[in-house]
């Protein structure tokens, strides 16, 4: 069965221990794929509020859902001006 990889960067990656997960979830969306990764890196859970998602390169909100062979993206504030 096809996977839905999930790359970590910044503080997540740092709180996760890992870059890169993996996860069989096709047809949930970004919350429940949230879930799912906080279940597996609890560390992560008090850090959504601070991140964002991108969905093959796009910026995605948390009701959209995900497909096996999707590569999202876990993305730390963008500061800079």
């Amino acid at each position: 069965m096809e996977q839905v990889k999930v790359l970590l960067f910044g503080a997540a990656a740092d709180q996760a221990g890992v870059r890169e997960a993996e996860f069989t979830a096709n047809g949930v969306t970004l919350d429940e794929l949230w879930s799912m990764l906080t279940l597996k890196y609890p560390a992560l859970s008090p850090m959504r509020g601070t991140l964002a998602f991108a969905v093959n390169g796009e910026y995605a909100k948390g009701e959209e859902t995900v497909r096996a062979g999707d590569e999202v993206a876990v993305l730390p504030p963008v500061s800079g001006g």
